[in-house]
């Protein structure tokens, strides 16, 4: 019996993938600033989200903590700026190397506490580390400014050589975060279909198994937590001089929840679910918002009935569809 031959959709993808691009690169010359600044916050959002995928949905942890990376990468990358030198790119590299060792040191604690009790400690560990960022970040007012967050965060201009981006301007700024998020994506993507992502799947499903076949459980969830908490922290640090301001609510745990229910909304089991669940999720907060005070409250129910009736998420119901099965496609 002949093999069934399924589809090349590689020209598929690289041709939507090609269109999209050319969309994202015109589309600032047809938005307004309101919703240039909507769509760099989505970016912002998105990394965020696959970041911490990279975690929940393809090592299966769950991390209430990755709003404190976010907030490090955010006022490390203020302080530089502010106190080192105004260097977009140098703020964000220090930034990111920060929140790897800080990945690596208390992920390492968190790891092990979590292989030696329930997951659900793991989890647990990671809130309590978010909230004593926030504890810091509310306190230590000589450094961040405390509850009036860090201002006078200099809009700088980056010299690439060939060309000096003013990121004061906002269709500039959008060019850089779209590069910046869009190479950390494929980064990420190619993190996850790589053998490093296959063996992440494995220790997943089922982490005995992966034990008994000579794999090193720890190192692959510490490596996973490094990653994502570096990726993380460069979201943060993009914040920085996109608002120029810098604040303890970054390290709140409900932007840890925000950035895990971003991630549910689109599916976690998905490369992609993250991001659409940050477009979704800005979307609906954008328009909610502006029909009532009470857009909070009305926002919440609506993703409590997509969750419901989604629970695999948006992308995750959308790959149920017949044609896309059938394509098989790898997102």
């Amino acid at each position: 019996m002949q093999p069934i031959k399924r589809p090349n959709n590689f020209p598929f993808i690289n041709a939507f993938l090609t269109l999209f691009i050319i969309f994202l690169i015109i589309l600032p010359h047809f938005l307004g600033y309101y919703y240039i600044f909507l769509t760099i916050s989505i970016f912002i959002l998105a990394l965020s989200a696959c970041s911490l995928n990279l975690l929940l949905g393809y090592t299966g942890i769950l991390s209430f903590g990755h709003a404190g990376f976010f907030a490090i990468g955010a006022y490390t990358c203020a302080l530089i700026l502010k106190n080192v030198y105004p260097n977009v790119l140098l703020a964000f590299l220090v930034s990111m190397s920060i929140c790897a060792v800080i990945g690596f040191l208390f992920g390492l604690i968190c790891i092990k506490v979590a292989e030696k009790a329930a997951v659900i400690f793991f989890a647990m560990l990671t809130l309590a580390f978010g909230q004593i960022i926030y504890t810091i970040a509310f306190k230590w007012t000589s450094v961040t400014g405390g509850d009036n967050g860090m201002t006078g965060i200099p809009s700088t201009k980056l010299n690439l050589g060939f060309y000096t981006l003013d990121l004061f301007d906002p269709v500039q700024f959008y060019y850089l975060a779209l590069v910046l998020v869009g190479f950390s994506v494929w980064i990420l993507y190619r993190i996850v279909n790589s053998p490093l992502g296959i063996t992440l799947r494995a220790v997943r499903d089922n982490p005995e198994r992966s034990r008994f076949m000579g794999q090193n459980v720890r190192i692959f969830h510490l490596t996973s937590f490094v990653i994502s908490a570096t990726f993380t922290g460069l979201a943060g640090a993009i914040l920085t001089p996109f608002e120029c301001f810098v604040s303890p609510e970054l390290s709140h745990w409900a932007k840890s929840a925000e950035i895990v229910l971003v991630s549910i909304l689109g599916g976690v089991n998905t490369f992609i679910g993250p991001l659409v669940g940050a477009f979704v999720m800005k979307i609906l907060e954008d328009i909610i918002s502006s029909y009532t005070e009470y857009w909070g409250f009305i926002l919440g129910i609506t993703l409590i009935i997509i969750i419901l009736f989604m629970p695999e998420g948006i992308v995750g119901r959308i790959k149920k569809i017949s044609i896309f099965r059938f394509l098989r496609l790898r997102i």
